[in-house]
């Protein structure tokens, strides 16, 4: 018989139905999944509450066997006992034998003789030789882990150690680039200061300008116009500046032993005149910054 609680859980569960399809339709989809999961909490309640069914009594009703048989008016004869039976003891006949042997039966241990083993060696193939002696391949051992914490520690020290090096050699590297950078870096900002020092003025947009107030002297002043050429320009004074054109065309009937002398003339050359006249050399680079001490972990 079902108890009142449930048919009142599923009255509500059927109920909720027909209301959810009624008024929760027409409402937002919050109201409306918030509807569908309490008819769902209804019906697991119907599904999963309730009294079990009682299991069947498999227990089987154990008939006495210590009921007397009665047989009417038959008269069983006295059971016949042997002497033998006659004189065992109660005793006797309560000792269990099932599964032993009576002492009597058990034979004596007989201990092997040792086998005796000649020192000769020509006598190896008469004498009975064992293979217990030679070692078995494959023959699995028994093998003992055990967990040593000072190993353990050691070698949890040795992991960090280990990962301390890694990371200050990357720190180390990363320090050394970043150097390099700042280095290069600021020898290329020297480099530009001298290259505008040296180059100066652009001689060559100066006097394209219409308005520049320069006279322009050619050296030479005939050229070929069909032959490449190469300018530089050269200031005189304020007001003059020397445009030299040197050709780019080299002939070619020239032989191997006239540019050996060219070079040969070139060589002879006498030093430039500022070196005997006691002037200073330009500037040369200035010497590089010391290096940064590296700072460690």
């Amino acid at each position: 018989m079902v108890s009142a609680p449930r048919l009142l859980l599923i009255a509500i569960a059927v109920a909720s139905i027909p209301v959810y399809l009624a008024f929760m339709t027409s409402e937002g989809l919050l109201v409306q999944v918030a509807g569908a999961v309490v008819i769902l909490f209804l019906v697991s309640l119907v599904l999963f509450t309730g009294r079990s069914p009682i299991a069947p009594d498999s227990r089987k009703s154990i008939s006495p066997n210590n009921e007397q048989v009665d047989f009417g008016d038959i008269e069983l004869p006295d059971s016949v006992l042997s002497d033998e039976s006659a004189s065992k003891s109660p005793v006797s006949e309560l000792r269990r034998t099932r599964g032993r042997k009576q002492l009597s039966e058990i034979d004596e241990f007989q201990i092997p003789e040792p086998l005796h083993y000649s020192a000769d060696p020509s006598n190896d193939e008469t004498s009975p030789i064992t293979d217990f002696e030679e070692e078995i391949e494959g023959l699995a051992k028994v093998h003992i882990a055990r967990s040593d914490p000072e190993l353990l520690a050691e070698a949890e020290v040795d992991r960090y150690l280990e990962k301390q090096r890694s990371r200050r050699a990357e720190f180390r590297e990363r320090m050394i680039r970043e150097r390099r950078r700042e280095l290069s870096e600021r020898i290329s900002a020297n480099l530009r200061k001298w290259s505008e020092l040296e180059d100066g003025e652009d001689l060559s947009a100066i006097t394209k300008m219409p308005d520049s107030g320069l006279s322009v002297f050619f050296e030479p002043e005939d050229h070929d116009p069909t032959i490449p050429q190469g300018t530089s320009y050269v200031r005189i004074d304020d007001n003059r500046v020397l445009k030299v054109r040197i050709s780019l065309d080299v002939p070619k009937n020239i032989t191997l032993d006239e540019e050996r002398t060219k070079f040969s003339e070139m060589e002879e050359m006498p030093p430039p005149s500022h070196l005997d006249s006691g002037m200073p050399l330009p500037p040369l680079l200035p010497p590089e910054p010391p290096d940064l001490p590296l700072r460690e972990d």
